[in-house]
């Protein structure tokens, strides 16, 4: 079975990236830094180059 095959498993809300509890947008911000434009929490390394996922 493949990966794909799973796609129905998983959370496919396109909202599923935005804060649920009170905190946890701070703690995100903490953790990574500011949201890109698009809303999601990408984090950086010390070069300023967007991590890797």
């Amino acid at each position: 079975m493949a990966e794909a095959d799973h796609m129905d498993e998983v959370d496919v809300n396109p909202g599923v990236h935005r804060a649920t509890e009170t905190d946890e947008e701070q703690i995100l911000r903490e953790l990574y830094g500011e949201p890109g434009a698009d809303g999601i929490f990408r984090g950086h390394n010390e070069n300023g180059e967007e991590s890797p996922a």
